[in-house]
């Protein structure tokens, strides 16, 4: 007959609750490429000025990246 031990839940538990920890409630997606999210309006300003002088392309690969290609 089986027996069920907790040594054999918790540790699949604990893996369970790291990985719910890591993964971001938002997908992964910002508005931004950079999905800098910061209360420094001075980084946040630096990074406002990098989203406007990236090329094109960059541009393209960032909206594809984050799944808001037209």
């Amino acid at each position: 007959m089986i027996e069920f031990k907790p040594r054999f839940f918790v540790l699949p538990a604990i893996a369970l609750t790291v990985l719910a920890m890591l993964h971001p409630a938002d997908g992964g997606r910002s508005g931004d490429c950079g999905g800098v999210r910061s209360a420094d309006p001075g980084i946040r300003a630096s990074f406002a000025r990098f989203q406007e002088t990236q090329s094109a392309a960059a541009a393209k690969i960032c909206r594809l990246a984050a799944n808001t290609l037209p």
